[in-house]
C-alpha cells in the first residue's frame, strides 16, 4: 500500500530479474519456490529480439524474507 493524495492505494508491479554470471549462483542458494524475496541492482532498458521493449531489474543482491 502506498498513500497518495491522503488515500490509501495499492501499488503493483511486475518485472522480470536477471542474473547473469557464474557468480551469482549462490544467490539464488536459499530460495524456495513461493518464497518472497527482496532484491537490489540495478534497472535496465532491454530491446528483444522480437522488438519488444521492457524493463528488466538485473540483481545483484537477493534475500528471501520468508
Amino acid at each position: 500500500m502506498q498513500r497518495e493524495a491522503g488515500h490509501k492505494r495499492p501499488v503493483y508491479c511486475k518485472i522480470q530479474v536477471v542474473l547473469s554470471g557464474e557468480d551469482t549462483q549462490p544467490l539464488l542458494r536459499y530460495l524456495e519456490p513461493g518464497c518472497n524475496i527482496t532484491v537490489g541492482g540495478f534497472l535496465a532498458w532491454q530491446q528483444g529480439r522480437n522488438g519488444q521493449s521492457r524493463l528488466v531489474l538485473h540483481a545483484d543482491m537477493i534475500e528471501p524474507i520468508c
